[in-house]
């Protein structure tokens, strides 16, 4: 059913951003890294065992990467994956890759990845997200020469150890140009927080969007009486971003906004409301059910697919309501799966295609035994593919839509990568695609 969506202003208020990525003591900052599986409790779980299904070679294609032993491998033109990254992690052992993205045509590969000392700690909310903040790093497929992207100079060829930086999304505007955010200097409220425009051809790199053209915070910079920014997309020239407005406050709510990537000047447009928390509030207050619900917009800048968290069901839980970005109406997907998947944070992610969403448990639900991988078309609304075996993580789709592969989180102690399993949107059993890989992700 379409029903025509109605957007409710939202009011900024008051918040307090707590912002020691590493410190101890009673901050608001947690213990578990991003990807950890956890009960919810702070009780370590572990990956159940399931069904091992290969895949045939020729599923994985021709161009693709992953990373192991928290090295990147690449592969091209059906040749066999070689290892295009040598870090010597040091004393910085706790590595956190972000999935590699791919260029037009093949030619470059963009990733962040972040290391850290081991034992780093705190307690509170929101938990660290260590992974968060990284370095920013360019391969050319070609020649294998990989660079580093740093502020102000731009690129230079990477060393052997890990940048330390502030690096937290990258997208690729085009071929020939690099889109990313850096949260600028942490700690510290800073005009150098914003997006950026890497130019390929030029080796330039130029601020297009500061921070305060969102009217938004971070975790990093410290600055009050803002929404505070949880994630971000880009498509089709704009900038879409995910606030929490009045966090560690009862009644906080989510909101995405979007801003024209050319035009700092004009102001952002509230896209959608899609919820109220009681968001890493006090302690006598009701616990957090949502920290970061899912979302995502279509490649062809359409469609945005949002886990909307006010009451919308019979279940009283959350739902996905897919959101028309010309017509503002909206089409709810996954109305069949099952309601418990609903009472907790969904990863949903759009197929090249722009009409196929994949949605999956995170990675600490996973573990909890929530779990569930799903697909939907805006073709057919009221049909659901459930996939086996039930696992969460990390979903990348094949180029063509016609496959996606997932990589669930890392073991507790970080000592076993997971495999990657590939799944075949019309096929409802999954297959090992690689063993003791993840971020996999296709050319």
């Amino acid at each position: 059913m379409r029903v025509r969506f109605h957007s409710v202003l939202i009011c900024c208020s008051l918040l307090c951003v707590l912002l020691a990525l590493a410190a101890c003591g009673p901050n608001r900052i947690g213990t578990i890294p991003q990807g950890t599986p956890d009960r919810g409790n702070g009780t370590p779980a572990v990956i159940p065992t399931q069904s091992v299904v290969k895949a045939p070679p020729a599923s994985i294609g021709a161009n693709y990467a992953y990373v192991r032993d928290n090295q990147l491998w690449v592969a091209l033109n059906g040749a066999s994956p070689a290892q295009v990254t040598h870090f010597v992690y040091g004393n910085t052992p706790d590595a956190f890759w972000h999935t590699p993205i791919w260029s037009q045509g093949d030619h470059d590969i963009a990733f962040i990845m972040a290391a850290r000392p081991v034992g780093q700690g705190g307690g509170g909310c929101p938990a660290p997200d260590y992974g968060a903040n990284g370095g920013l790093y360019l391969l050319n497929t070609a020649t294998r020469r990989l660079s580093s992207i740093t502020l102000p100079s731009g690129a230079s060829a990477a060393s052997s150890s890990p940048i330390s930086d502030t690096w937290q999304y990258v997208f690729w505007e085009d071929a020939t140009h690099l889109l990313a955010w850096n949260n600028g200097p942490l700690g510290k409220t800073s005009a150098a927080a914003g997006l950026y425009r890497y130019n390929l051809s030029t080796r330039t790199l130029t601020q297009v969007l500061p921070l305060s053209a969102l009217g938004a915070t971070t975790l990093y910079s410290g600055q009050t009486g803002l929404p505070l920014l949880l994630s971000m997309r880009y498509s089709n020239e704009q900038l879409f971003y995910q606030v929490i407005v009045h966090p560690f406050e009862q009644h906080s709510s989510f909101v995405i906004y979007s801003h024209p990537v050319n035009h700092p000047e004009v102001s952002s447009t509230k896209v959608i409301e899609t919820g109220s928390e009681s968001w890493c509030a006090t302690q006598q207050s009701a616990a957090t059910t949502y920290m970061k619900p899912g979302w995502d917009v279509s490649t062809d800048g359409e469609q945005l697919a949002a886990q909307v968290t006010t009451v919308t069901n019979a279940t009283g839980l959350s739902s996905i309501q897919v959101l028309d970005l010309h017509d503002s109406l909206t089409t709810q997907l996954f109305a069949q799966a099952p309601s418990q998947l609903f009472g907790h944070d969904l990863s949903l992610a759009w197929g090249p295609d722009s009409q196929t969403l994949a949605l999956t448990t995170t990675g600490a639900q996973a573990q909890a035994g929530s779990s569930g991988i799903y697909s939907a078309t805006l073709a057919n609304p009221t049909a659901i593919q459930h996939y086996t075996p039930a696992l969460g993580g990390l979903v990348t789709w094949r180029p063509d839509s016609s496959a996606f592969a997932l990589t669930p989180p890392m073991t507790v102690d970080t000592t076993s990568t997971p495999d990657i399993y590939l799944f075949d949107t019309g096929t409802v059993q999954g297959r090992v695609l690689l063993t003791d890989a993840q971020n996999f992700a296709w050319g």
